[in-house]
């Protein structure tokens, strides 16, 4: 039997055959334990695959959601910019409010708000008076729904008026469920709230879109609205924004509007009845594929949710799909399968396993370092450069990348420089260049490539040297290229979104800069952030010094600022308090101290350090001064309707009196007459001639009472002279010591250099007579009274208290006493004729208001000055006059009797002419009578001579007293006019004061008085 040497007789393997086989088990065993690291690489590039697909979904979805929050955070900001524009009144100008919305240039800037509103509330009781108040303007206007209820929220000003907003004027808004929550909404929480999907009053059937209403309240001006019930009860209306949500969402995605199928959902759930707005609503071409990602997201808009559907399109899919995991796959089998191949020739071959051992062993380095490098960039193109003889080898998934086959492509750096961008190729080479001349391990640039399709793709080129010569110089360098043009537009995408938000800001910025109010923010430290173009003219400081600094530093007042402080840190804190939501009117001051009074609205902005602030600030400096202008002007009003009240009185009392006063006059000078003549009668009988006395005295009470009523009135015939005043008080000075008594120090002070005045000295003796009388009888325990006399220049500002006195030069008389004063009550009423404080029976209430008639009709002015327990300064203004002083003559006090002229008496009443006759006629005079003008006139027409007229001023018939005392001249050239009446109703007087060279004696006059005056008369015919 032969001998087996491979396998013993009991079929166990032999040593040689176990041998034989051990080359075949070592390549099954490093072949299955490379196919094991492919596997894992594998799987590992498969997860880091779907991880970067799912972040690239990931990314999408946030930037979608992003665009949306800023798309709507900006639309809110231009409600509040029309709230603000509004400052808490309903009552908007429509030319105002129409220019304030075109600058605001809705359809080019801020596509989807199909206008901005103004919602009133009207309560049924106004609702008759608003429409009409609307209708007035020309509009047609009428309530939308009609019928009855409770109360009514009318949109009364939309912007553009155009198009499809044409509609929606006096549409209620309160009737449409959806609406009436949002609106109630917003009303409770002062904030901004959008209504759920509801159809757009502005549809008309073509092209209809969901859409949603957006409100912001609008509260009372100056109203408190920090708690719930302060709001509803100052709730005034709204602004409104309709929005179609189709517009507003165009150009939302951008240029990557294709990667995402975006469906928008008005609440918490996908359902297709709450859908509001759908990307591709017609699909996009490849609708059978499943999309490998979705997911929805929750937005608050204005208080209510939407719901956010989004899953990946085909074009995301298919960009962001990478063969690497296959690339990783194929390339580790094959290396397995050759690892696997050489360990078997290795094991097997022996001399010419290890000659062979030898050759594929740098192959297999070689292998085994492009196999790391590419499980290191897995799924990036990969080449080896010989950098001494130029040759390079690309990988197929290089040459993929740029869309080339792996035969269209040679193995040289030429191709590679042929193919950089012309902008990049200097910086490409050059980094080359450099790498190639320095001992640095690692090479890494960005630039451009052009695709076989004629595209550019970026490129990361990242490499180290494999082999290095004797100066440490690359010899052999293997690297990677990157796709990174995705990375690149994803940071072009950014670059564009925040573009578009600085745009947006900046659009913000310039209407803020436009705006006719100062515009400011704060941080939660109180710093300023924001300061506008408005805010540098009002108070003085640039931009550039306010932002960064403490906002009371600027524009608070030193005294104000620890109450600013404490009110904003509470602010700070909770982003409440009376001024949030509220206009109110405060004081700032501008840089250079002055004080300006503004008008301000704040709106409290939350933070992550607290609230910060932001502020609309008007200067109301110009209405304030209005306002002060029509307070003085109401001031002056009120004055001159007093002053008017009182001339009115004056008149009042002027016909009155002047009515009672010829026939009282008349009456008691009959009295006083016929008293005088029986005097004569009954010289010797004591008794009886005290009670003609006490009758006489009566009478001239009663005349002194007339005489008092028609100075008040500036009724009575002033006969002025130029006077120095200071003589007419000496010449009184013995009469007012003996009226003062003992108990009352008298003294009078005058300049030395006084000046002249044109005064009636008789009816000033009666004033100065009376004051001293008032004075006396304020101080009745004794006390001091000072008669002052001096020069007053008045300016162009007047005299305080007395605003209708004329600037000039006038002669002031003050009579000060230290009596019990008088208070504010009383002088009110001081001028006031028959008021007094005096007791029954002590004074007739006349001598103050007849001191303040003379003065008025002197030209001058009165002022009482006076406290309670301080004394009364009563001070007198009478105008300066430049002519010397008149010399007054001081008549004779004998009596004068009469000699044989002849004198015509003409006088209308019986009784009185009489008197006046038997007067005349107990001097001795010769009297011819006439009972009126007229037929005195015939008498001296017929002849008659006579050598004195005297005639009564006020008579009845055709010809009137100064016609007669005329035509008498011209018949009697030389003849004597006396006039005599108890009140001439100004038939002789101009300016309240006597014509010159007319006589008049005041009815009643005593006999003496009247032979004094006939004398006077007929003497200076004599001289």
């Amino acid at each position: 039997m032969l001998f087996s040497a491979s396998r013993p007789a009991d079929g166990v393997p032999s040593f040689p055959s176990l041998r034989k086989r051990i080359p075949l088990l070592l390549g099954v065993t490093v072949f299955a334990m490379s196919l094991a690291a492919t596997y894992n690489a594998w799987r590992i590039a498969g997860d880091q695959l779907q991880r970067a697909r799912q972040s690239e979904f990931d990314f999408q979805v946030r930037q979608a959601a992003r665009r949306i929050d800023v798309r709507m955070a900006t639309y809110a900001q231009v409600q509040r910019g029309v709230v603000a524009f509004m400052l808490g009144s309903m009552d908007v100008d429509r030319d105002n409010f129409r220019a304030f919305v075109r600058s605001l240039s809705l359809e080019e800037r801020y596509p989807g708000i199909q206008g901005l509103a103004v919602v009133r509330l009207v309560q049924p009781a106004q609702l008759d008076q608003h429409l009409a108040a609307v209708r007035g303007e020309g509009l047609p206007y009428d309530v939308n729904p009609p019928g009855p209820r409770a109360l009514y929220s009318l949109i009364t000003h939309i912007e553009p008026f155009s198009g499809l907003n044409l509609r929606a004027l006096g549409f209620d808004m309160l009737t449409e469920p959806n609406r009436r929550l949002a609106m109630e909404r917003a009303r409770d929480t002062g904030m901004q709230s959008a209504s759920a999907k509801v159809r757009l009053i502005q549809e008309n059937g073509k092209d209809v879109q969901a859409g949603t209403v957006m409100y912001l309240p609008v509260y009372r001006r100056g109203a408190e609205v920090s708690t719930l019930e302060q709001r509803r009860s100052n709730l005034i209306g709204w602004v409104g924004a309709p929005f179609r949500i189709s517009d507003l969402m165009r150009g939302i995605s951008g240029e990557r509007s294709q990667d995402l199928i975006m469906g928008i959902y008005d609440g918490t759930v996908v359902d297709r009845d709450a859908l509001l707005f759908e990307s591709h609503p017609n699909g996009l071409g490849t609708q059978s594929r499943v999309p490998q990602f979705r997911a929805t997201k929750q937005l608050m808009i204005g208080g209510r949710p939407w719901t956010l559907d989004l899953r990946s399109a085909p074009a995301l899919e298919d960009r962001i799909e990478s063969d690497e995991a296959s690339l990783i796959a194929v390339v580790g089998t094959a290396l397995s399968a050759v690892l696997g191949l050489l360990v078997f020739a290795l094991a097997s071959g022996q001399r010419r396993a290890a000659w062979r051992a030898r050759e594929v062993t740098g192959q297999l380095s070689d292998s085994e370092f492009r196999w790391k490098y590419a499980l290191e960039g897995a799924g990036d193109g990969v080449w080896d450069w010989n950098c001494k003889t130029g040759a390079v080898v690309y990988s197929k998934r290089w040459k993929e990348m740029l869309g080339y086959a792996e035969d269209e492509l040679g193995e040289d750096e030429k191709v590679w420089a042929s193919l950089l961008h012309p902008d990049d190729k200097e910086l490409a080479l050059g980094e080359i260049k450099r790498f190639l001349a320095s001992t640095d391990s690692v090479y890494a640039v960005e630039f451009r490539m052009r695709c076989k399709d004629g595209s550019w793709r970026w490129i990361l080129a990242r490499a180290m040297a494999v082999t290095r010569d004797e100066q440490q110089r690359p010899l052999r360098t293997i690297g990677t290229h990157t796709d990174i043009t995705r990375a690149k537009m994803d940071e072009g995408t950014l670059r564009e979104a925040n573009a578009q938000l600085a745009n947006e800001q900046q659009r913000i910025r310039v209407i803020l800069d436009h705006s006719h109010d100062a515009f400011l923010a704060v941080d939660a430290a109180g710093q300023v952030t924001d300061w506008n173009a408005k805010a540098e003219t009002m108070f003085g400081w640039s931009a550039a010094e306010a932002i960064g600094r403490q906002l009371p530093e600027l524009i608070i007042p030193a005294d104000q600022r620890d109450a600013h402080n404490r009110g904003f840190a509470r602010f700070t804190q909770s982003g409440g308090g009376h001024p949030i939501r509220t206009v109110m009117e405060v004081t700032a001051v501008h840089r250079s101290g002055q004080h300006i009074p503004v008008e301000l609205a704040i709106a409290g902005l939350p933070t992550a350090d607290g609230y910060a602030a932001s502020a609309f600030i008007r200067d109301i400096s110009l209405r304030k001064a209005a306002e002060q202008l029509e307070i003085e002007r109401g001031k002056a009003l009120d004055e001159a309707r007093a002053a008017l009240q009182h001339a009115q009185k004056l008149e009042a009392v002027g016909k009155l009196t002047g009515g009672i006063a010829h026939d009282f006059n008349n009456v008691l000078h009959v009295i006083g007459g016929n008293v005088q003549l029986l005097q004569l009668l009954c010289k010797g009988d004591e008794r009886l001639l005290k009670r003609l006395a006490s009758m006489h005295a009566a009478v001239d009470r009663g005349a002194k009472l007339s005489s008092q009523l028609l100075a008040f009135a500036r009724r009575q015939p002033l006969q002025p002279v130029v006077v120095d005043l200071t003589h007419v008080l000496v010449n009184m000075d013995d009469l007012l010591r003996r009226a003062m008594g003992e108990s009352v120090a008298l003294s009078i002070r005058s300049d030395e250099l006084l000046w002249n005045t044109l005064v009636d000295p008789g009816q000033l003796e009666n004033v100065l007579l009376n004051l001293a009388i008032n004075a006396r009888d304020a101080m009745p325990d004794g006390g001091a009274i000072v008669i002052e006399l001096d020069n007053s220049t008045i300016g162009e500002g007047g005299l305080d208290g007395a605003p209708d006195m004329a600037p000039g030069q006038y002669v002031r008389v003050s009579v000060t006493d230290t009596g019990v004063g008088m208070s504010p009550e009383v002088q009110a009423l001081a001028f006031e004729p028959f008021f007094t404080t005096k007791p029954v029976g002590k004074g007739t209430g006349l001598g103050l208001s007849m001191a303040y008639g003379f003065v008025k009709q002197s030209g001058g002015h009165i002022q009482l000055l006076s406290k309670p327990g301080s004394g009364t300064s009563v001070v007198i203004h009478l105008p300066r006059s430049e002519q010397a002083e008149t010399i007054v003559e001081v008549a004779a006090t004998a009596d004068l009797v009469g000699g044989g002229e002849t004198i015509l008496v003409v006088e209308d009443d019986e009784d009185v002419r009489a008197t006046a006759i038997s007067q005349l006629q107990e001097l001795g005079y010769q009297v011819v009578q006439a009972r009126d003008g007229e037929s005195a006139l015939a008498m001296l027409e017929g002849g008659v001579q006579v050598d004195l007229l005297f005639t009564d001023v006020v008579m009845p018939g055709p010809v009137s007293s100064t016609a007669l005392a005329e035509r008498a001249r011209v018949l009697l050239p030389g003849l004597r006019v006396l006039y005599t009446s108890g009140y001439t109703r100004n038939a002789l007087t101009t300016g309240g004061r006597l014509d010159g060279g007319v006589q008049l004696l005041s009815k009643p006059y005593r006999r003496e008085e009247l032979a004094r005056r006939i004398r006077e008369i007929l003497a200076r015919q004599g001289n």
